[in-house]
């Protein structure tokens, strides 16, 4: 895919993500205050799909444009790396928290499996809100290769 102006398209993208970062936790606390089956968690997992989708997406494209040579391009090419490896990290401890809460209904181990669920989808969309704002904000400055 050829960028034409890829410094605004980045700006763009990071803008997006920030805001579906901000909803998609915010659905996830509305979530959690009113667990009840509903048309909206339809809509929550929609919202999760495509903020973590475009921060993936967005990771990619900054890989080809970053200069890691720069003070900023090695900063923010470690939270790149950072945001893949507890990306993975919170996806897993999300799947090990659902299959303790399938399989055991009462105890330390059913709650251990809740926390699991719930800490790992927060810290994947704070951790994306806190990795848009970084690109958005240094996007301007040195460290890009926009040629």
């Amino acid at each position: 895919m050829i960028i034409k102006k890829p410094q605004i398209f980045l700006k763009k993208i990071s803008n997006v993500s920030i805001f579906l970062n901000i909803i998609t936790s915010a659905l996830g606390i509305l979530y959690l205050i009113m667990p009840s089956p509903s048309i909206l968690y339809d809509v929550f997992g929609v919202f999760m799909i495509f903020s973590w989708s475009l921060n993936l997406i967005m990771l990619s494209i900054i890989d080809k444009y970053l200069n890691k040579s720069s003070a900023i391009g090695k900063k923010i090419n470690r939270h790149s790396y950072f945001f893949i490896v507890s990306f993975i990290i919170c996806l897993l401890m999300m799947v090990f928290g659902i299959i303790l809460t399938n399989f055991i209904l009462s105890g330390f181990l059913a709650i251990l499996g809740s926390l699991m669920i719930i800490s790992g989808f927060f810290l994947i969309v704070i951790y994306g809100i806190y990795y848009s704002l970084l690109i958005f904000t240094t996007l301007s400055k040195e460290g890009w290769n926009f040629d």
